[in-house]
């Protein structure tokens, strides 16, 4: 493990010309380390280890080729193997050395575990099969050839005889004899098809097949609200267990096998039920949104949740009484800003609906402004820095004072999500695109509606980059999901002129700064460059691989940030060309904004970080 004294961990394992990363990317698939003194947690972007006592942070894995899918650790703990392709990667947690590429799957792998000595690995993958490796040597061992679908999910028994393994799209339990590779028999009747989704890097790991620690029995869950015991050897259903949850979509046995605890989309709560009797012994409550992963102590005494409200807690297992809170974890970071005096970025990342104003040097959080009742996807600076405005999925627009984080007014109007906000350079006209097709410009200072526009044909590209404001206020430009871009005249709210040229849909607009130049982002990957005043096409930007989700011009005018599918490219408005590209996130960037001064870009993605660069060092290494 490396020595993180400091404890700064916006600065731990960044990206190259990365200055800080703000948020813990969202968590995933929790696993505890043997002795039980550390956590380690899948997230969006690595693997965050924990002190299990304390709850702080030891360290944070982070891959620069790899997304991953699943992660199993060794039973002696030294081992991480990861699978984020067809590969599955072994790395050294003491040396943070990859040891070996286990390679042979012709799709991706989605199910790992070490069978109890460490010896031997199993993976499932998307191709049908199960693969056995010889962890120390790397080479296959056998192939497992019996499923019809996706293998979601492998175990292995107490003893290691036997591995058992569950498939999409199936409501059957296959178990294996290791030695031989046979398909010694086949669970059957569980009425609906058994949860195992696993989904990377930021999505549900719903693993509702559990093999019980002394091997005797299986727990399986589908969409019937059911809970269903097996027996092992036979094959033959022991228990039924019935719950008012609508569907059972995690379940995991506590270590003496006595006890089950489950977790469902539906419900933020954790039911602990007695294997025995099917008793329903606690209710575990505190979480706020839906819980996604658990894993009991290796001493069954503490038992460790993660939620989609970005935090992971412990739990006294016998009294249900919350023991401790790690925060920190974040939702879609699908909109930041700079303060106009630089000295501040704002991003709607938190997972509990709020949204954090970080001093840009410390990245020490000054205000969180609480309110919204859903996801804040968009926000938006006045000139003056004096207010922020926030659009959420819940409908609203929040103005808050920026001093205080007093909330001063709520905008409603918009039926569905505000995902897009855009002040006039002069402050006195805030424009907003909703999910509703709509746009709407409203007073700056009182907040009144002054004008909606909903001549949109398709709904607009969803992100902070999909709509721009000219600076003198008269022409609105919004991306829809069209391949044209159509500017309105906001005094008539009537489109004055249409541009085409893209083959796809536009994304993101931006205007330059003196308001002569309108850049357009598509999906087929370029970036078009605009004549304000003629309507002329000037510039075709190189094609990105990946498509362009959002786009912003420099404060000098002269270069282009874009966001892509994960890299962001800055180019040079002179020769049309990329300078540099900035690799780092792991999901869609839907936005890019530059400090007042030039200096720093702050990107937020879809991993749920949000990350600083400094293009200082970009511009050294570009001249």
């Amino acid at each position: 493990m490396q020595n993180n004294t400091a404890r700064d961990i916006t600065q731990w394992n960044l990206p190259e010309k990365a200055k800080a990363r703000f948020g813990k990317g969202g968590i995933r698939e929790l696993t505890y380390f043997p002795d039980g003194t550390r956590l380690a947690g899948r997230s969006s972007i690595g693997f965050w280890i924990y002190d299990a006592h304390t709850g702080e942070e030891v360290d944070l894995f982070t891959g620069d080729t790899w997304e991953v899918m699943t992660m199993a650790l060794s039973p002696d703990g030294h081992t991480l193997a990861v699978a984020s392709d067809k590969n599955i990667r072994l790395l050294d947690l003491h040396t943070r050395n990859q040891k070996d590429v286990l390679a042979g799957h012709k799709d991706d792998v989605d199910s790992l575990a070490f069978s109890p000595t460490g010896e031997i690995l199993a993976s499932g993958s998307e191709d049908t099969t199960i693969r056995l490796w010889d962890v120390d040597t790397g080479e296959l061992v056998r192939t497992l050839i019996g499923h019809t679908d996706w293998v979601r999910w492998v175990a292995f028994s107490r003893d290691g005889k036997m591995l058992a393994s569950a498939a999409d799209g199936k409501g059957a339990i296959y178990l294996w004899d290791v030695h031989t590779g046979k398909l010694l028999r086949t669970i059957t009747g569980h009425p609906d098809q058994i949860y195992t989704s696993t989904y990377a890097p930021i999505g549900p790991t719903l693993v509702s097949v559990a093999y019980a620690p002394d091997g005797l029995t299986l727990a399986s869950s589908g969409p019937d609200s059911k809970i269903r015991l097996w027996d092992v050897s036979t094959g033959k259903l022991i228990k039924t267990i019935t719950t008012d949850m609508r569907s059972v979509d995690s379940v995991v046995y506590s270590p003496d096998s006595e006890t089950l605890a489950s977790v469902s989309e539906w419900h933020n709560n954790i039911y602990l039920w007695d294997v025995h009797t099917g008793e329903l012994l606690k209710v575990l409550t505190g979480h706020t949104d839906t819980v996604d992963s658990l894993a009991y102590a290796p001493d069954g005494k503490t038992l460790a949740s993660e939620s989609d409200d970005g935090t992971v807690r412990f739990w006294d297992a016998d009294t249900g009484e919350l023991l401790k809170t790690i925060s920190g974890h974040t939702f879609y970071a699908r909109s930041v800003k700079f303060s106009p005096d630089g000295g501040t970025v704002a991003s709607s990342e938190m997972a509990d609906y709020t949204i954090v104003l970080r001093d840009v040097q410390t990245g020490k959080i000054l205000k969180a402004l609480v309110g919204h009742t859903d996801h804040a996807c968009s926000i938006a600076y006045s000139p003056d820095g004096g207010t922020l405005a926030s659009g959420s999925w819940d409908g609203t627009i929040r103005i808050w004072d920026v001093q205080t984080g007093e909330l001063l007014r709520t905008l409603t109007g918009h039926e569905q999500g505000v995902p897009a906000l855009f002040y006039s350079m002069d402050g006195t006209t805030l424009v907003s695109g909703g999910w509703d097709n709509t746009t709407r410009l409203w007073d700056g200072q009182t907040g009144q509606l002054l004008k909606t526009i909903s001549e949109h044909v398709t709904q607009f590209g969803g992100t902070d980059s999909s709509i721009s404001l000219s600076p003198d206020g008269n022409t609105l430009v919004v991306a829809t999901g069209e391949n044209v871009i159509r500017l309105w005249d906001t005094r008539t709210g009537k489109v004055r002129t249409t541009l085409a040229g893209h083959t796809s849909p536009v994304t993101s607009v931006a205007f330059s700064p003196n308001s002569s130049l309108l850049a357009s982002g598509s999906n087929d990957g370029t970036i078009r460059l605009w004549n304000t005043a003629t309507d002329e096409l000037l510039l075709t930007f190189p094609k990105q691989p990946s498509g362009v989700e959002s786009i912003e011009f420099s404060p000098d005018g002269q270069t282009i940030a874009s966001g892509s599918a994960g890299d962001i490219y800055i180019s040079d408005l002179a020769t049309g060309k990329h300078i540099a590209t900035l690799t780092g996130h792991r999901s869609c960037v839907h936005s890019v904004a530059f400090s007042p001064d030039g200096k720093m870009l702050a990107s937020g993605s879809d991993d749920r970080t949000v990350l600083l660069w400094d293009l200082t060092q970009i511009q050294l290494q570009s001249e």
